[in-house]
């Protein structure tokens, strides 16, 4: 059985299929999660403080993909951090939507790719590029499969430039 929490995180990102952020009022997720209003201000103070926390936890769970060595998967981490995009594909039309949240996550991708990787050109390349992709393919309306886009990100992330433009370094 889950927790209330958890049902209203899940009524809350039922409902931004339906409606924007800002539309959203506390009685309608209280309303979708089937819980009164003192079990919604139990666990949040509002609506921004239950946004941040599914904010925290999503973010967390897509930077997370960077943090396992890329055999642990079992398939391509694109294809991990695509189908998660596509599962969550409400919330992350919202935040999507706004370029400080999107630079953000770019800024926090850097910081995991830095670590990994100890190049920060690379980091910072890898991450905007990453996030900008993504955006576009959200933003798209998710035309092409959670498959097709991971399968292209990769392509991206394993071209040598170098080679495709006439430079040699």
């Amino acid at each position: 059985m889950k927790i209330g929490k958890e049902t209203i995180i899940e009524a809350f990102l039922q409902l931004l299929h339906e409606k924007s952020f800002e539309e959203l009022s506390v009685k309608e997720i209280i309303q979708k999660a089937g819980f009164s209003r003192s079990t919604f201000y139990l666990h949040f103070a509002d609506k921004y403080e239950l946004m941040e926390d599914v904010r925290r936890k999503l973010n967390g769970r897509f930077l997370s993909f960077y943090e396992k060595d890329f055999n642990e998967w079992g398939k391509p981490m694109t294809l991990h951090l695509c189908e998660h995009i596509f599962t969550f594909r409400s919330f992350y039309e919202y935040e999507f939507a706004d370029t400080n949240a999107i630079q953000k996550l770019s800024n926090k991708l850097a910081a995991h790719l830095l670590l990994i990787f100890d190049d920060k050109d690379y980091a910072i390349f890898a991450s905007y590029g990453t996030t900008g992709y993504l955006t576009f393919w959200v933003k798209d309306g998710f035309i092409m499969s959670p498959a097709e886009a991971a399968e292209k990100l990769l392509k991206i992330g394993l071209t040598n430039w170098t080679n495709r433009i006439g430079y040699e370094i």
